[in-house]
C-alpha cells in the first residue's frame, strides 16, 4: 500500500509539475492584461485631456484693411491658421473674435483664453461659446485682389467691413532670364 500512495503522489506531482507552466502562463496573461487596461485607461484619460487642450498657433495676415461702420480701426489684427481663411480671429482693441465665414457665425470670445508669444496667438478653435452674436446682411466675396467678409452686429448696430489679400501666386509671375538683357552703361537706341 505504502507503493501505492507513493505512486500516486508521483503521479499528482508528474501532473502538477506538467501543468504548472500553463497554470503560470494564465496568471502572467491575466496580470499583464489587467496591467495593459490600467495602463490604455491612464493614457486614454490624459490623451482625451491633450485632445481638448490642443492650443493652435494663428499668425497675422499682413496687409489686411478692416472698417468698421465705414471707419478705419487703428488697433486691430486679423489671424488665420496656416493658409486657412476659415476660421478667422480678429482682435479689435482688447476683444476678441471669432470668423466661421463659410458657417456665417460671429463668436466674441473670453480675452483671458487666448495667449499672446511673440508675433502668434495661440488658442484652441473648438473652445468658443456655444451660442454665436446675433448677426445680419452677412458679405463674403471676392473683390478682385482680396477676399471681402462683413457682417452686421445686430446688439451693437455695428457693420464690420474685412478685406484679406489673395496670397501671391508665384506660378503666374514670368519666367526670369539667367542673364541679364541690358548691361551698365550700354546705351538705349
Amino acid at each position: 500500500m505504502p507503493d501505492r500512495d507513493r505512486a500516486a503522489r508521483a503521479d499528482e506531482q508528474a501532473t502538477s509539475y506538467a501543468s504548472a507552466p500553463l497554470l503560470w502562463r494564465k496568471v502572467l496573461f491575466s496580470r499583464l492584461f489587467l496591467i495593459m487596461m490600467i495602463a490604455g485607461m491612464v493614457c486614454g484619460s490624459s490623451l482625451s485631456a491633450l485632445a481638448k487642450a490642443k492650443a493652435l498657433p494663428w499668425k497675422a495676415v499682413e496687409d489686411a484693411l478692416l472698417r468698421v461702420n465705414d471707419v478705419a480701426v487703428k488697433d486691430w489684427s486679423v489671424y488665420q491658421t496656416g493658409k486657412k481663411t476659415d476660421p478667422l480671429l480678429l482682435q479689435i482693441g482688447s476683444r476678441f473674435f471669432l470668423i466661421e465665414v463659410h458657417d456665417r457665425r460671429l463668436f466674441e470670445l473670453d480675452p483671458s483664453k487666448i495667449q499672446h508669444k511673440s508675433d502668434e496667438l495661440f488658442w484652441d478653435p473648438s473652445d468658443h461659446p456655444a451660442d454665436p452674436i446675433t448677426t445680419s446682411d452677412w458679405v463674403n466675396n471676392d473683390i478682385g485682389g482680396a477676399f471681402r467678409i462683413g457682417a452686421k452686429l445686430d446688439a451693437e448696430n455695428r457693420v464690420l467691413d474685412l478685406q484679406l489679400p489673395h496670397p501671391l501666386d508665384v506660378g503666374m509671375l514670368p519666367a526670369r532670364t539667367a542673364t541679364p538683357t541690358r548691361r551698365r552703361g550700354s546705351s538705349l537706341p
